[in-house]
Order: structure tokens, then C-alpha cells, then sequence
């Protein structure tokens, strides 16, 4: 068996291979491309190559191109793999080497999940979205602070209708300037409204397709981009243990320190998908302030919560709970069934 550690870089990628006695066989820089990638590996496949390589923004094709070569690939998490972090001479070399020496010694830690194909996609479109959504409220922001500089002061939701752009555009303005740039920035806003909705027209094909998602969308105030977003980062539920293991990916998690008879918990880790995080963060909000029966014992929960430990703390807690039932309706099948946390708040009385 042959081991080979890869330090991927963006313009070119450093190697390393070795025996399984930790002889280096090869060693070297190359082009980040498929081509040299499948010209310097190809010689180790015939007696079996085990690859490992780190999580970053080139992993997703690299891995693909290494797994149908025929390698075994390991991904795994930089921030974890302590010997490369702590490393006083921290290069390319070394950090290769590193990496295929505890490969080859099994003392890497636990892999990435890569993500199937189609869920590959999934993922695009929606980080696709979330930037279109964040460039257009950046716009916003921009034209409601020069107006307000001028003296003018703008109601909530003008800047979110193509209605309240022409309203705002044909009531004119003191400076012919503004006229302009106000113009200008209504033709950046019309653009990235119809690529908006354009994903939307894809993510709603997604949306019909799966019935995961139809599961999720049975919980209360969980939407179409909701669900996605919690099925594309899942991609098979099979692979958590747990509703607790879920709950870690996604950052929600409290931090735990322990010393002796003392536990203390801290704030939230933080350390998983940042977008299955905020997602549903916002869920938690809206399922607080609502008032329909498939939220009530679930409101009850969270005021209860509140009154301990505040709002802000209670609505993280009230996500984390969010995310235990739809591990549930994943991993089970089912749909949402209000009667059953009903009947769980009884026995628990």
C-alpha cells in the first residue's frame, strides 16, 4: 500500500508519498490541475493508494478526481489535524509530509462527510441565493443611508418592491445626482431580484422533488429554503449517530469544560455549517412569536427558558430542540405531530 499526503494550493500543490514502512517514494510541487494530478499519482495505484488531503474551497473536485483514479481519500478537517497548526516549520512540504505520515499511521482524525453529487449542487444553488440576497440587502442599505444623509427618511420595505423603487424614483429628487445614482442602483436592484427568483424556480424543483423535504415542511414555520438547506448539509441522516451528533455539526452545540466534580457550559461552538446555523436560528425566532396551535408547546418550552436563562439563550436552545425534531422526521419517516410533544410535556409532569 502506498500513502500520499496532498497540501492543496491554489496555483500549485505540493505532494508527498510514501511506503508502508514511512520510506518517501516521491516527493514534489505540482500544478493544481486534474492532469498532473492524475500523471504524478497514477504510478501508485497497481499496489493500492491511500490519499489524504485537507477541507478547503478546491477539495470538492480534487477529491473527485483522486476517487475515480481509484484511491482511497481521506478528508479531513485542518483545525484538527493539531501536528500541522502547531507546527513551527509550517510549509507546503510539511505539512504534505504530516499528512501522509498519519495517514499512514491511521492518527488522522475523524474524515469530512463529502457530500453526494446531487447534493453538491443543492449546495451551490442555495450559497449561490445567499449571496445574491445579501448583495441586494448591501444595496439597499446603501441607498436608504445616502438618502438619509440628504435628509430623507425612507418606511420599512420601500427598497423590497419594484412598486416602492418607481414610487421612490417618480417623486424626484433636490439634487439631480441622486436621480442618477438612485436610477442606477434600481437597475442593479431589478437584476438581482430576477436572479433571485430564478434560483428560487430551482430550488422550488428541488423542493418537489424530495420528500425530506415535504417531512421537514410539515414542522411549523419551516420553509422551502429551511429545509433544503437542512437536507443538502445532511445529505444522508444514516451517517449521524445521533440527533446530539446533528445538533454538533451545526454549531449549536453549547461548549462543555470539565475539571473534576465541576461542569461548567459555555457558549455555543460555532464550529460546523455556519448557513444550517443561521437558517435555523431564524426558524427559532418565528416559532416564538407565533401564536398557532403546532407551535404552543413549543413556545411554552421556550418562555419557560427565557425566564431562566434570557431570550437570546433560549432561542439558540429553542433551534437546538428544532433540529432534535427534525432528526426525527428524518431518520424515522414521519411527519410532525404536535400531540406528541403534548403527550412528552405529561410524562414529563
Amino acid at each position: 500500500m502506498n500513502y500520499c499526503g496532498i497540501d492543496i494550493g491554489g496555483l500549485s500543490s505540493y505532494v508527498y508519498v510514501s511506503d508502508a514502512f514511512g520510506k518517501r517514494k516521491w516527493c514534489g510541487a505540482i500544478q493544481t490541475t486534474r492532469g498532473m494530478l492524475e500523471g504524478t499519482l497514477k504510478r501508485y495505484l497497481r499496489s493500492g493508494l491511500k490519499v489524504a488531503i485537507e477541507a478547503g474551497n478546491q477539495t470538492a473536485w480534487v477529491y473527485a478526481v483522486l476517487v475515480a483514479m481509484g484511491a482511497e481519500v481521506t478528508v479531513v478537517n485542518p483545525h484538527k489535524v493539531k501536528l500541522i497548526a502547531m507546527s513551527r516549520k509550517k510549509t507546503d512540504k510539511v505539512d504534505a509530509r504530516i499528512l501522509c505520515e498519519l495517514l499512514r499511521v491511521d492518527g488522522l482524525p475523524e474524515p469530512v462527510h463529502m457530500p453526494s453529487a446531487p447534493m453538491r449542487e443543492l449546495r451551490g444553488l442555495l450559497a449561490a441565493r445567499r449571496q445574491l440576497v445579501q448583495t441586494r440587502t448591501k444595496l439597499q442599505n446603501v441607498v436608504r443611508g445616502m438618502l438619509r444623509q440628504e435628509g430623507t427618511q425612507l418606511a420599512r420595505g420601500v427598497l423590497s418592491t419594484f412598486k416602492g423603487w418607481k414610487q421612490l424614483l417618480e417623486r424626484g429628487f433636490d439634487h439631480d445626482h441622486l436621480g442618477v445614482i438612485m436610477a442606477t442602483y434600481y437597475e442593479s436592484f431589478v437584476a438581482l431580484t430576477r436572479s433571485i427568483r430564478s434560483l428560487d424556480k430551482e430550488l422550488a424543483a428541488w423542493e418537489k422533488a424530495d420528500q425530506r423535504v415535504a417531512r421537514l415542511e410539515t414542522m411549523p414555520k419551516v420553509g422551502r429554503l429551511a429545509a433544503l438547506t437542512l437536507v443538502s448539509a445532511v445529505d444522508d441522516v444514516e451517517r449521524f449517530g445521533s440527533s446530539r451528533k446533528l445538533v454538533g455539526y451545526s454549531g449549536l452545540a453549547p461548549t462543555v469544560r470539565q475539571s473534576g466534580e465541576r461542569t461548567a457550559y459555555g457558549p455555543i461552538s460555532r464550529q460546523g455549517r455556519r448557513e444550517l446555523r443561521a437558517v435555523w436560528v431564524q426558524v427559532a425566532h418565528l416559532v416564538a412569536i407565533d401564536q398557532s396551535k403546532a407551535t404552543a408547546p413549543l413556545r411554552s418550552w421556550f418562555h419557560r427558558v427565557a425566564r431562566r436563562r434570557g431570550r437570546k439563550t433560549a432561542v439558540v436552545a429553542l433551534a437546538r430542540r428544532l433540529l432534535v425534531i427534525a432528526y426525527q422526521l428524518l431518520k424515522h419517516d414521519t411527519e410532525y405531530d404536535v400531540s406528541r410533544l403534548k403527550r412528552k410535556r405529561r410524562a414529563v409532569a
